[in-house]
């Protein structure tokens, strides 16, 4: 009988183990630790109690000691001495009672279950990681196809929600897939730090065959949710996000428990990626799931726009009904990629009524990228007046454009050399301080690649930006918090398409319309937590118009840095003739007044000419028979954005408190 229950004891607790040690790092510590103590502990107490009986000396205590350390060692090589200490004088009671042979075979156990430990981890990791992939509790799973240090880093940012200090998150598990030619030791043990798990992807199958082997039969399972990162091979993102999606599409995945993100740098990587996930006509997706195409440089310039918007320099002075005194002014020093994108992103997010956006951009290679550059946007004129300078900021003419420049808000200097940007800005800074000029009136920004963390004070004008390590973390990449006002604008708007659905160019716009509320709280003179309050936004008429011309300011800006052109009244015409199908439905009507694929768009006008745009359009609704369009104002779409942002505030904050809910 004792025997069976023994038995029955070991095999549980085998499995016990082998359960606990699967579920992270810092519970396989803990069982290691209390495993250890058990053996020891109970091989030096029965083993030391046990020949102490023969001890008649203090000599004989020493060898009794020796002789209890010695037996228990043995434990950890398969070996016990059980018989032969039962059979010593004064020990016979272990036999007599249940208990005391049930503990000394706990202890046995727990040695044995160390030292399989321990092969496991030398030599059975495979095991150990298949155990943690099929019989985790995980609820998140995050796959990582990358082996890079920032792949490593948001891999274990993601374990530890952007706190590596703490342990990672139960349930959460992260998986990096790597190729053949990676270093699969080294990834794993810095992996293993944070939990993670490594997989390597042979040559002789595709993507779709890992994503089935790693949790087979379980994408489907109600409430998991699963997170694949591309942050590496430009060239294979397409493919790779093909296939995850036609897998997940096979198995059934629920839309809202599936994204997919891919970091690429490259224009036609983008577009490619749009190419085999949208439809013919390009206005959804093929597939329902959220894609996020993220590129690293811009959310290096957009982090600089969210820690110093153009909306908080005080030289606008905006007046009461949001109209600011003068024009918003910026200087581009360098115009590599990351100039470019910041040149863009203060576009996005410098328009206001009252102010012209002039942009003066300094390089001495100007002839050589500001063509290419106003080919691929080239409805920026419509938006901002750019200057372009061909010279160095060396020479004396720099300084000469300083002077010429009049009052400037903005400069950024982007140079290609580190040294030189950090050199222009304090030729700028000591410039202004010599004119008498109070530097809080202007914000320069240096753009230092891979430079550390910087604590950036609020009073602090000059600052740095440029590290990637503050962008390569959950709250950046993954950016659920982000995206959630981004969702509610959609929802509160009344989008006809879930948001899994939207084609990139429409999900991207809800988020610069989310980004760009905190300007509009600051024209209307309100926080957040005042404005949730309202009903509307403002009820001073004149205050609500000059908002709504803002977002239309906003919107032309955001198509025109997205590289969309404007088309004519007579071209939508056009449009809505030579369209080939169904002549009433409202992809019909989209189609001849915008086309995200071909970057066309009728309503690229201004604030005036909308309402002749909306009297055409409304024409060709009547033609299609289709009495809610026949309703649409265009200028009325902008009042409606100001007037729901109160919504998108609650309804953000209410999602917010619902997750927090699901969390805890």
């Amino acid at each position: 009988m004792s025997f069976f229950l023994v038995l029955l004891l070991v095999i549980f607790i085998v499995i016990l183990t082998g359960i606990l040690m699967a579920r992270s790092r810092r519970v396989k510590q803990w069982t290691y630790t209390l495993l250890f103590v058990l053996a020891v502990g109970g091989g030096l107490f029965f083993y030391s109690y046990g020949y102490l009986s023969s001890a008649t000396s203090p000599a004989g205590a020493l060898h009794v000691a020796l002789r209890g350390i010695i037996r228990t060692a043995r434990m950890f090589i398969l070996e016990n001495d059980y018989g032969e200490l039962v059979n010593e004088q004064g020990a016979q009671w272990m036999e007599d009672y249940l208990l005391p042979q049930i503990a000394f075979w706990l202890s046995s156990v727990s040695a044995l279950v160390i030292l399989q430990a321990a092969l496991l981890s030398l030599f059975g990791w495979k095991l150990i990681d298949w155990v943690r992939l099929h019989l985790g509790l995980h609820r998140e799973m995050y796959l990582i196809k990358g082996s890079d240090t920032y792949a490593l880093m948001l891999g274990e940012n993601i374990a530890t929600q952007d706190n590596p200090r703490q342990p990672p998150k139960k349930k959460r598990l992260v998986v990096f897939l790597i190729e053949e030619e990676d270093d699969e030791k080294k990834i794993r043990e810095k992996a293993v730090h944070f939990g993670g798990i490594v997989q390597v992807l042979d040559r002789n199958h595709d993507l779709s065959h890992y994503l089935g082997l790693i949790n087979p039969g379980k994408w489907n399972q109600r409430g998991r949710k699963y997170y694949v990162v591309f942050t590496q091979k430009d060239a294979s993102a397409p493919d790779d996000i093909q296939l995850t999606a036609e897998f997940a599409k096979k198995r059934s995945v629920d839309s809202k428990n599936l994204n997919i993100f891919v970091l690429t740098s490259s224009e036609w990587v983008r577009e490619r990626i749009e190419a085999v996930t949208q439809t013919k006509e390009g206005e959804h997706r093929k597939y329902p799931y959220t894609i996020h195409i993220i590129n690293e440089v811009d959310l290096l310039t957009k982090q600089m726009i969210e820690a110093r918007p153009p909306f908080e320099c005080p030289g606008l002075n905006f007046n009461k009904t949001g109209i600011a005194a003068r024009d918003f002014t910026v200087m581009i020093l360098g115009f590599g990629t990351v100039g470019q994108y910041t040149l863009l992103r203060l576009i996005m997010n410098g328009q206001f009524v009252g102010s012209t956006m002039r942009a003066i951009v300094v390089d001495k290679e100007i002839e050589h990228l500001r063509e290419r550059f106003l080919h691929r946007y080239p409805s920026l004129d419509i938006c901002c007046k750019i200057d372009f300078k061909n010279f160095d900021v060396r020479d004396k003419a720099f300084f000469d454009l300083l002077k010429e420049a009049g009052n400037i808000d903005y400069i950024v200097a982007a140079l290609r050399d580190k040294e030189m940007s950090r050199q222009a800005e304090l030729d700028i800074r000591l410039y202004y301080e010599r004119k008498g000029t109070a530097l809080p009136f202007i914000v320069i920004a240096v753009y230092e690649e891979d430079s550390g963390l910087h604590d950036i004070r609020q009073n602090e004008k000059t600052f740095s930006f440029g590290c990637r390590e503050a962008i390569y973390k959950e709250s950046v990449i993954i950016r659920e918090e982000t995206d959630r006002m981004a969702k509610v604008v959609h929802e509160v708007y009344g989008g006809d398409l879930p948001w899994q659905e939207l084609d990139w160019i429409s999900q991207e716009s809800n988020r610069a319309s989310a980004d760009f509320i905190p300007a509009m709280l600051r024209l209307a003179g309100l926080n957040g937590e005042a404005a949730e309050k309202r009903q509307t936004l403002t009820d001073d008429p004149d205050l609500a118009e000059t908002l709504a011309k803002t977002e239309h300011l906003r919107w032309n800006a955001f198509h025109a840095a997205m590289g969309f052109r404007p088309i004519s009244i007579e071209e939508m015409r056009r449009r809505f003739e030579k369209y080939d199908g169904e002549k009433n439905t409202r992809v019909h009507l989209d189609f001849c007044r915008r086309d995200s694929k071909d970057r066309l768009q009728v309503c690229l006008v201004t604030w005036d000419e909308l309402d002749e745009v909306t009297e055409a359009y409304r024409e060709l609704a009547r033609k299609a028979d289709n009495a809610n369009e026949q309703k649409r104002d265009f200028k009325n779409n902008d009042r409606s954005i100001i007037e729901s942002i109160p919504k998108f505030l609650q309804a953000a904050k209410d999602q917010e408190g619902n997750t927090d809910g699901k969390k805890a």
